[in-house]
């Protein structure tokens, strides 16, 4: 028998059906309050808890890791994955050590991402607003201009799992 959570429940269905530049921010956001977790328990000397912060941390800047797209990313996700790469030996370093400054490195790093792509998703959600004021207008335009009719009107196959790629 399963257990329904309906938090669980409603947190899936709202990452899942989010736009990927708002789970991109949420991940950042994820990593820092890891970092941030980490730090506490370091000055409080729960070494379970910087333990179980550091790993959510680097689970998250894998999971952002694996979501590149080098073809269309190009130099910007290589950029990206040795940043989020050294991030995870700062991590790591930072608990075997039981050292804040390299804590404090990747939460300033991680705030720093966050901020751009807060910035990038808040301009995507502009444009996209100004896109759909003015698609409404236009109601009957032609086939060709609406480029993803196919996806939307075909039947489509569910991903194995919720993975993105910017």
């Amino acid at each position: 028998m399963t257990e329904s959570n309906p938090y669980h429940a409603y947190a899936e269905g709202s990452v899942l059906s989010d736009q990927p530049l708002r789970l991109v921010v949420t991940l950042h956001q994820g990593a820092m309050d890891a970092t941030r977790q980490a730090l506490q328990c370091l000055e409080a000397r729960d070494i379970w808890g910087r333990g179980k912060a550091i790993n959510k941390g680097i689970a998250i800047l894998s999971e952002l890791l694996s979501s590149l797209d080098e073809e269309k990313g190009a130099e910007i996700a290589q950029n990206l994955k040795r940043l989020y790469l050294y991030m995870q030996r700062r991590l790591i370093e930072a608990h075997s050590r039981q050292a804040a400054p390299p804590l404090l490195e990747v939460e300033k790093l991680i705030g720093t991402l966050h901020e751009g792509w807060c910035e990038a998703a808040e301009g995507s959600a502009r444009e996209l607003a100004d896109t759909s004021s003015t698609a409404s207008s236009s109601v009957n335009r032609p086939e060709e201009a609406r480029p993803y009719a196919d996806y939307a009107s075909g039947d489509v196959e569910a991903p194995a799992s919720p993975v993105f790629s910017f």
